[in-house]
């Protein structure tokens, strides 16, 4: 236990860079699915699209 503390607390840069990696890419994801659900329904976009033309974003 006290060896795995001690790593932690040397290495603990290498432990928190690639977690907040993660974490920020799982929001950033969770926030786009988010937004999708108001793809082309604001005022800029406000259309009907063609039945072959894709959506403005992804």
């Amino acid at each position: 236990m006290v060896n795995l503390i001690q790593m932690v607390r040397d290495h603990w840069v290498h432990i928190l860079v690639p977690v907040g990696f993660v974490v920020g890419c799982y929001l950033d994801r969770r926030n786009d699915e988010k937004l999708t659900a108001f793809r082309n329904k604001s005022m800029l976009f406000k259309r009907e699209l063609k039945p072959s033309e894709e959506v403005t974003w992804k």
